[in-house]
């Protein structure tokens, strides 16, 4: 998610940076003032081309506090003529810093190339020198789509995928039900010859996906005629794959150098398809008004998505589905005001013939309502808590998401049988989810068993601000270790505690923080950000006790295998 993430961060500068200098003896006002009464740093430094060392005029240099809140303040400064940047008025902590412009692959503090670089660590007033970023230029695939006859397709939806890294993967942890084996990391939509270009890619390894199944392009009015024709009528051509394969196995991969410009062009070819139509009942009759969605069972994007809205007799109608394994979801609007809820999901296999008489039941699930409360005085504030539960069974890929009220009261409706893990978004930093249950079964250790959901139940979530402190440093070659990956499992972990792994980045001086992990027993590994020939070096896993209110210091060695 972090891709994710600094991708909007990114944007976020282009928006709010625009018209600084940041030349030494410029004012930076990329700040907002602050009530910090220790004195404040500034960080500094150039950005340069990695082909050939050239200065970068009008590159982004931006620190964001590690742990960020959407609220929190990013400080950034924009680079002069000489590649020169200033950022003033930062207080200390802890930093993501990174460097970005247009055309190039964003590069963060200390990386070996396109990673996640080292921590900054900022002391009161201190003065960071001579920061040097490198930054490469980005890749390109461009292409042409068309049909059969070769004439262009427009409005196709073509989507560039990746393998997860190794850290993406540690990051889902070995108790991940549901890997995605490719990712989406750029995409576009063909114009009227048929042309797309996906730019700003980082050298690597790519698959391409076009579908002509999407939603209307940004700045293009919702009434478009030929888009609600094309919704109304389905898909008309099999997504397919480069260079023209149905299955992602059979695709071919596209490597990326730096700067390079490859084209990759694609025939989709027409296909038979099915109508799918049906309704949905509820125990008072015909759903009226709800929404059901229609996805491939391992979807990779929404590009293939279908859906429809019921009619007052329940009625559904969907055209143009390809053959395929798919989920249906139906979604509710309790209260008619548009904020819709899951109700019902069922799996559902198209093989090319229609589907007329598809029967859903909503609203025989479970009303579960509970609380969140404290154990802890403090300022436990509960206006921004959301509440989910997620599957884990694989046979049911739904989650229900509720929003825990001023008072800590919440209610989910409809929820099916199954099981489920429980968390709690939006806790201030310190506090965390310390205990949850369930007519007296603990849900951190077992989950949340629904075997009667008819029944309905209480859920009772205690929270507290007694978290624990971790600290230590990493080496290798009895070395600091820059840019180590550090990650904190616990002890063991499950799919109910998954919630609680985490993960940093070495700083600097190869030390590393927690600030505030929650009680409980732990594995903690260290990763080093050199490859060897048979990955990662890492070190030895050590096991860790935190207690409320612990703090802990952890010294991380990382061994080198021996060459065979």
């Amino acid at each position: 998610m972090r891709r994710y993430f600094l991708a909007l961060v990114t944007f976020a500068l282009a928006v709010n940076v625009v018209g600084q200098t940041a030349s030494p003896s410029a004012p930076n006002t990329s700040s907002v003032p602050t009530k910090e009464t220790k004195p404040l740093g500034t960080v500094s430094g150039r950005v340069v081309t990695a082909a050939d060392g050239s200065p970068l005029r009008g590159a982004h240099a931006a620190l964001i506090p590690v742990n960020s809140r959407s609220d929190q303040h990013m400080y950034a400064a924009v680079s002069d003529d000489d590649g020169r940047f200033l950022v003033k008025d930062v207080p200390a902590g802890k930093y993501t810093f990174f460097a970005v412009r247009a055309g190039y692959v964003q590069q963060h503090y200390k990386s070996h190339g396109t990673d996640e670089g080292a921590v900054l660590t900022l002391s009161p007033g201190q003065k960071i020198d001579e920061v040097l970023f490198r930054l490469t230029r980005a890749a390109v695939i461009t292409g042409r789509v068309m049909d059969e006859d070769s004439e262009p397709l427009v409005g196709v939806r073509v989507v560039a995928l990746q393998k997860p890294s190794e850290d993406e993967l540690e990051d889902e942890g070995a108790s991940s039900a549901r890997r995605q084996e490719l990712r989406p990391v750029g995409g576009d939509q063909t114009d009227d010859r048929g042309l797309y270009r996906i730019f700003g890619l980082q050298p690597g390894e790519y698959y391409i996906r076009a579908s002509d199944k999407d939603e209307p392009t940004q700045g293009v009015s919702s009434t478009d005629s030929e888009f609600w024709v094309q919704r109304y009528l389905g898909s008309e051509y099999a997504p397919t794959y480069f260079p023209g394969v149905p299955q992602v196995g059979q695709a071919e991969v596209i490597s990326l150098k730096p700067g390079e410009e490859t084209q990759a062009d694609l025939t989709l070819r027409r296909i038979q398809t099915a109508e799918v139509a049906g309704h949905v009942i509820s125990p008072n009759g015909p759903a009226k008004r709800a929404m059901v969605q229609l996805a491939p069972k391992d979807q990779q994007d929404f590009a293939s998505q279908y859906e429809d809205t019921t009619d007052d007799a329940g009625s559904f109608k969907m055209k143009g589905v390809p053959p395929g394994s798919y989920i249906l979801w139906v979604y509710q609007s309790p209260n008619q005001d548009y904020q819709y809820e899951m109700s019902a999901q069922q799996k559902l296999e198209v093989s090319g013939e229609n589907i007329e008489s598809l029967t859903v039941a909503v609203g025989i699930g479970a009303t579960i309502e509970g609380r969140v409360r404290s154990s802890t005085p403090g300022s436990f504030t509960t206006g921004r808590l959301h509440l989910s539960l997620a599957a884990i069974d694989e046979d049911n890929l739904g989650s229900w998401h509720g929003i825990v009220n001023k008072d800590g009261t919440f209610e989910l409706k409809s929820v099916r049988d199954g099981n489920y893990a429980v968390h709690l978004w939006g806790l201030e930093q310190g506090w965390y989810m310390k205990s949850v249950r369930f007519g007296g079964e603990d849900v951190l250790e077992k989950g949340l068993q629904l075997e009667n959901a008819s029944a309905g139940g209480h859920l009772e979530i205690v929270v507290s601000s007694a978290s624990a402190q971790l600290e230590g440093s990493v080496v290798e070659d009895d070395q600091p270790l820059v840019e180590a990956t550090v990650r904190v499992t616990p002890d063991p972990e499950t799919p109910y505690n998954k919630f609680r792994r985490s993960g940093t980045r070495t700083d600097q001086a190869g030390h590393f923080s927690f600030p505030s992990p929650a009680p409980g027993k732990y594995q903690v590994i260290a990763r080093s950000p050199a490859p060897a020939e048979n990955g990662h070096p890492k070190s030895e896993p050590q096991s860790i006790t935190l207690s409320e209110h612990d703090k802990k210091t952890l010294d991380l060695k990382i061994v080198k295998p021996e060459p065979q």
